[in-house]
Parts: structure tokens; sequence; C-alpha cells
């Protein structure tokens, strides 16, 4: 049985976003290993929008043969709402950014070992 049945998609949908802080966390990481790199800009992404389209499915390409690969929707729409926001870096927002990054991160990774425990407590309970 594919894992989407047992849990609704929820997982799925966690994975994405853990994926999304994941990337998230490389662009901020990048932003304050450049601070004093002349002529640098702050890159970022909005992450509800990119997890928006994700979820939507925006950005998934028709197959015309079954040998075409399959784009990942996730890939593409972070490509699309990617930017650089044009200012100089702010050590202060960039540590702010991370930590909250890191705490949705944390919060994510939780919820899904969560749903890890609750099955193997049915599957362990259910056999008794």
């Amino acid at each position: 049985m594919p894992i989407n049945k047992l849990f609704d998609s929820n997982i799925e949908t966690m994975r994405q976003a853990l994926t999304l802080r994941q990337e998230r966390q490389g662009l901020i990481q990048s932003n304050v290993a450049n601070l004093e790199t002349p002529g640098y800009t702050g890159q970022d992404f909005n992450f509800a929008k990119v997890m928006q389209s994700a979820m939507s499915g925006q950005g998934e390409l028709a197959r015309t043969d079954k040998g075409h690969m399959q784009l990942d929707a996730m890939e593409a729409s972070k490509t699309r709402e990617f930017a650089s926001e044009k200012r100089p870096v702010d050590l202060d927002q960039e540590m702010v950014k991370m930590a909250e990054n890191q705490l949705m991160f944390q919060v994510l990774a939780k919820t899904i070992g969560k749903k890890f425990d609750a099955l193997r407590y049915a599957i362990d309970e259910g056999g008794k």
C-alpha cells in the first residue's frame, strides 16, 4: 500500500515542506556567507507562495510520451518564485529568518515522526 494512502497525503505535503525549508536554509546561509561581498544582494523565496504552487500542482508539465521524465512541481515552482531581494544583506534579519526556518523545520520533522509513531503503535497493538 502506498504511504500516501495511510496518511491522506499528509506525509507527502510535509516532505515537500521539509525540502523547501532545507532549500531556504541554504539561501539564508549563502546570504550570511556573502555578507561582506561587494555588490552581493540577498536572495530568498516566499515559502508560502512556493508551497502553495507545489500543492496545487502548478508547474507540472504534460507528458506527451510515456518515456518522458516527469518534472517535479515543487522544483518548477521554486525556480519561478526565487528572487533576489535587491538589498544589501542585514545580518540581524538573516539570523531571524534562519531561526524561524529552523524552528519550522523541527516542527515538521517532529510531526512526521509522530505520524510514524502512531502507525508503529497501531501495528504493535493491533497484533495483540
